[in-house]
């Protein structure tokens, strides 16, 4: 059996005051949280899911004192997060953070969707290294929705 790669960096401190930039995916690659319509400058409509994903990433900040969601973006299948522990108490990791926006996101989606499974395991991460770093994932995030058919996690469902 083929071993798995690890998705944290060994041995690095996950509460370390840094910017992450955060990706966690759908479950099979599912377009669970809506679609993007395709026009001169796509334009992504919102699933029941994707509403409930976009109100719990915006209430990160307001249970993790000192932690900024810089910028964001729901796609079909995936959340971008830039997130920032730079303020944030010792006491966090981004691990705790993004398993509580996942977890809360699956049990308000399952009133609707029982028996849903919603999320792939863990998560991706992408430890910010200088601005140059910070200004690259920041673009890619703003222009998410336009370049969809060109993401790494794009899907096509008929």
């Amino acid at each position: 059996m083929q071993k798995r790669k690890l998705p944290r960096l060994r041995n690095f401190d996950y509460s370390s005051a840094k910017i992450y930039f955060v990706t966690f995916n759908c479950h099979e690659g599912l377009h669970l949280l809506g679609e993007i319509i395709e026009s001169n400058t796509n334009i992504f409509k919102f699933s029941k899911i994707g509403f409930i994903a976009d109100k719990c990433v915006q209430d990160i900040e307001a249970h993790y004192p000192g932690v900024q969601v810089l910028s964001y973006v729901i796609m079909p299948n995936h959340v971008h997060i830039l997130i920032s522990l730079i303020n944030a108490e010792k006491a966090v990791n981004l691990s705790t953070i993004i398993g509580a926006c996942k977890s809360t996101i699956t049990r308000e989606a399952r009133i609707e969707y029982p028996g849903i499974i919603l999320w792939q395991k863990s998560f991706n991460d992408h430890i910010i290294r200088d601005e140059k770093d910070y200004l690259t994932h920041g673009e890619y995030i703003e222009i998410n929705v336009q370049r969809w058919k060109k993401d790494k996690y794009f899907t096509w469902f008929e």
